[in-house]
């Protein structure tokens, strides 16, 4: 059987091969015990034979109904090491998908950089920001789609965790650029640039614990991010928490509030 089949009928195939193991195996004692077990123990051969062909039916549906579970598990041990090995070539390529986020992160790093500075100076209407927008690379896209769709479902939720702070993150980023332009619109104070440093941290730090996985060389761990996290991120940055005002009392907040 086609080890992307989901479901058998109305009922999900995981749901369905549970149930038959769970049922299965008790029956398969009870059926061991009462046809093999007790008849050789109360009687002959000729005894045991009788039992036999008087529960045929029994043994017939019983027979189908085991091989029926062996044949569910051997494919489902097939499609998840299948599974498995399609995750394995695609998370060869996560760690390309990754640098290359990074290296947009940093961007998105220089330009809050400046929106920072400049709304220190002059609040609210600073002028428009000299650095350009950066833009999303792309090839990250079917890497992750890739090892969404083939991973466990933890390390599933934690790239779609990412992808998500990503696109919050861009569309953050276009919003800040253009409204730092304009006359009217939209208001901005360096605390709505800090809370965007902070997230741009938060979602630099997801990458950076998700390397080591990705390269093969650590356990996945999807544990809170933690201050030494956090440090780290913003020095990949080059953006000096100390010296941006409250980031470091907001992110340790952050903190706080998750353990």
């Amino acid at each position: 059987p086609s080890h992307d089949i989901k479901h058998i009928g109305f009922v999900k195939a995981d749901t369905m091969m549970s149930i038959m193991n769970w049922v299965g195996l008790p029956s398969f004692v009870v059926y061991f015990l009462s046809m093999l077990v007790v008849p050789f123990l109360t009687g002959d051969w000729v005894y045991v034979q009788e039992v036999w062909d008087r529960w045929q039916a029994l043994n017939v549906g019983m027979l189908a109904f085991i091989s029926s579970v062996i044949a569910f598990n051997i494919a489902k041990y097939n499609a998840n090491k299948q599974r498995e090995r399609q995750f394995i070539a695609a998370r060869a390529f996560m760690p390309h998908a990754l640098s290359e986020l990074t290296s947009y992160c940093k961007q998105s790093a220089i330009l809050l950089r400046e929106a920072w500075e400049k709304l220190r100076e002059t609040e609210t209407r600073p002028g428009p920001l000299a650095s350009e927008l950066p833009e999303l690379p792309e090839s990250y896209k079917e890497i992750f789609s890739r090892c969404i769709s083939d991973a466990d479902p933890d390390v599933a939720d934690y790239l779609a965790n990412v992808l998500v702070k990503l696109q919050v993150h861009h569309s953050r980023m276009k919003e800040l650029k253009l409204a730092l332009g304009k006359s009217e619109g939209m208001i901005f104070v360096p605390h709505n640039v800090m809370t965007y440093i902070f997230s741009l941290g938060e979602l630099q730090a997801l990458i950076n614990r998700f390397f080591g996985f990705a390269r093969g060389m650590e356990p996945f761990n999807d544990s809170n991010i933690v201050w030494e996290d956090y440090r780290n991120a913003y020095s990949n940055l080059d953006i000096d928490a100390e010296d941006v005002d409250d980031l470091v009392g907001f992110t340790e907040r952050a903190i706080s509030r998750r353990t």
